[in-house]
């Protein structure tokens, strides 16, 4: 796995992802066509960058220790002006709870900001106005999706290529749910 750039996420059960898609249309970022595809949204619970010795093993002892409740898409927020995110409700505290188990068995220093699940939408840079993007965090931030289990975390890797970023699913295991 030498040079890969590795993730653990969750991934929104296809319902959860409809809707959301059903809500956002008609949003600024979508007229400009800079939402991320809806096959690349998830919850990134841990990023680990590139990673050079293997980490399943001690990756499955993590997500064993792992436990989650019910979660749904809520809300939406901003990055500064780069970033359109939907929010997550629900228990918010097992995911953050369950990102700081996977740091510890995986020896990843913690982030400087506390842990905020959510899920990228757009990323418009230049694409759209500072105004446009507000509205769009505005119309969003009543938004709320279907409840759903948050119950498999994935390992994904991220490349980058002429097509863009790819992300894949390298192996999962099952959450157990509180």
């Amino acid at each position: 796995m030498c040079g890969v750039r590795l993730f653990v996420a969750v991934l929104p059960p296809p319902e959860a992802v409809d809707h959301l898609r059903e809500a956002i249309d008609g949003l600024h970022v979508v007229r400009a066509g800079v939402l991320e595809p809806p096959e690349r949204w998830h919850l990134t619970l841990v990023f680990l960058g590139e990673v050079s010795e293997p980490v399943f093993g001690r990756l499955a002892a993590a997500a064993g220790d792992a436990r989650s409740g019910p979660l749904a898409l809520a809300g939406a927020g901003r990055f500064g002006e780069r970033v359109l995110w939907a929010g997550v409700a629900g228990d918010v505290g097992a995911l953050a709870h369950n990102a700081e188990v996977l740091r510890r068995h995986l020896g990843v220093e913690a982030e400087p900001r506390p842990y905020q699940p959510h899920l990228t939408l757009a990323r418009p840079r230049a694409r759209i106005t500072r105004d446009e993007l507000r509205e769009d965090v505005d119309r969003l931030r009543t938004y709320r999706g279907p409840t759903w289990a948050a119950d498999r975390y994935h390992l994904m890797s991220s490349t980058t290529g002429a097509q863009g970023v790819r992300y894949e699913s390298l192996d999962s295991w099952v959450v157990h749910q509180a």
